[in-house]
């Protein structure tokens, strides 16, 4: 018995010397008469146990080896499992992430939200997505102050989108005085989303075109490819910081006009009517987003 410990305990230094345990030690501790429990507590604390091949594995059986202590070798090489990434509930919290991830400080970010009007009830999920990531205190702080903050005066659309006002029709005779009850004010809706179609979109170093549509709504620019339009991408309102119309030069004689976005996140598109010889959509797009976005830097510019 004596003969016994001290082959244990031989095998238990010689692990720890070399900082990993071999298959060839735990056999060796087995067949010396370890316990079960020992062996299994021998490879649970050593430094590093090496990965055993199918032949090893095979080796360990053969030997007589218990399987609660394969089992405990196979444990100290399982894989960790990958934490899954919560989800916002409000969609609009990408953006944020988006603007903080390309380095923009926090009294930009806090002060962008402020402006943008839009109000956010963030949930649970939403703060844990949040701090997930690395978004600030401080910017989660200005997103939740903007629950309580009143709602901004909504834009009217533009007279392109109203239907046709009704015939003229005479007034109906005034109603007594003390039967009269007075009409409350319709309450206020939200801006209708805006159809631009079709539009050329410009975008990277080279311009590469894309014919698609443009949907203007209360919150953001949805843009779809005709060719496919299961693509859609969007750009939320908060994130714009400047649009305006520009006519690129051909030769001589300015060219379609064009009408040029670009947001915090450095993005710069341009959109034009496919029709090179109309400018009448790209302006009432210009017109659209002047009015019902009246924070963003608006000018119209001619190229050189």
């Amino acid at each position: 018995m004596r003969g016994t410990a001290l082959l244990v305990a031989l095998v238990w230094a010689a692990a720890a010397a070399a900082e990993e345990l071999t298959v060839g030690e735990v056999i060796a501790a087995h067949r010396a008469g370890a316990p079960v429990e020992g062996i299994v507590r021998l490879v649970s604390q050593a430094p590093e146990v090496a990965v055993p091949t199918a032949a090893e594995l095979a080796r360990l059986r053969s030997a007589g080896v218990p399987e609660a202590v394969i089992a405990a070798i196979a444990a100290r090489h399982a894989p960790s499992p990958t934490p899954t990434r919560t989800r916002p509930d409000d969609p609009a919290l990408e953006e944020v992430v988006r603007v903080v991830a390309a380095g923009l400080s926090d009294r930009l970010v806090c002060e962008q939200i402020r402006q943008s009007g839009v109000r956010h009830r963030l949930s649970a999920n939403d703060l844990v997505y949040l701090k997930e990531r690395g978004v600030s205190e401080t910017v989660i702080a200005a997103l939740l102050a903007t629950a309580a903050s009143p709602s901004p005066t909504p834009t009217s659309p533009p007279a392109a989108a109203l239907p046709p006002a009704p015939a003229a029709q005479s007034p109906p005779p005034p109603a007594a005085p003390a039967l009269a009850t007075p009409t409350p004010p319709p309450a206020a809706t939200p801006a209708a989303a805006l159809v631009f179609e079709p539009l050329l979109r410009m975008s990277g170093t080279f311009r590469k075109a894309q014919a698609g549509r443009l949907v203007l709504t209360a919150r953001d620019l949805e843009w779809s490819d005709l060719a496919d339009p299961a693509q859609v991408s969007r750009t939320a309102a908060s994130s714009l910081r400047a649009v305006w119309l520009s006519s690129p030069r051909r030769g001589q004689a300015p060219g379609p006009a064009e009408l040029r976005v670009r947001t915090t996140a450095g993005d710069d598109l341009a959109f034009r009517d496919v029709d090179a010889r109309a400018d009448s959509r790209v302006e009432a797009l210009y017109r659209a987003i002047a009015e019902r976005f009246p924070r963003v830097v608006v000018a119209e510019k001619q190229a050189p």
